[in-house]
């Protein structure tokens, strides 16, 4: 007889290879996704004054596609696909705006996750941008004491 038995509370069933293939198959798929899920864990909100801290005298960018420079006072600059723009920026509560005076601009708002130096910028519950921050240089016409 083909087929695998398998003793069940005391009653022999019959388990073929197909099923026993299904079954394998089955449980290697939940138990990936219950591995992919505990790896993503959520990223943690940033607000307020830790996360004024977090962006002020730094450039945020991914490397390609845009570079925005947050200066300490609120100035805001940036490179936008290849296009200089200027700004400004503030935190209120628990969002990120900032207005682009040229190109003119309506303000922005976003909320801010981040871990590490790695941010992303959701807007109204949807991922909108996501890049790294990195520290600006200290100004070089600076005189050092």
């Amino acid at each position: 007889m083909r087929g695998h038995w398998v003793r069940r509370e005391g009653v022999a069933v019959r388990f073929g290879i197909k099923q026993a293939i299904k079954w394998a198959f089955a449980v290697a798929s939940v138990t990936s996704a219950l591995q992919v899920a505990a790896a993503e864990k959520p990223w943690p909100m940033a607000r307020g004054k830790a996360l004024t801290q977090a962006f002020s005298n730094q450039d945020f960018g991914d490397g390609v596609h845009f570079a925005y420079q947050f200066l300490d006072g609120g100035e805001l600059r940036g490179m936008n696909m290849g296009k200089p723009a200027t700004g400004s920026w503030r935190v209120t509560g628990s969002e990120l705006c900032w207005r682009w005076a040229k190109p003119s601009g309506p303000e922005e708002c976003y909320q801010v996750r981040q871990r590490g130096q790695a941010v992303r910028l959701y807007l109204e519950g949807q991922e909108v941008l996501s890049g790294n921050l990195t520290p600006l240089p200290s100004n070089q016409d600076e005189v050092k004491r």
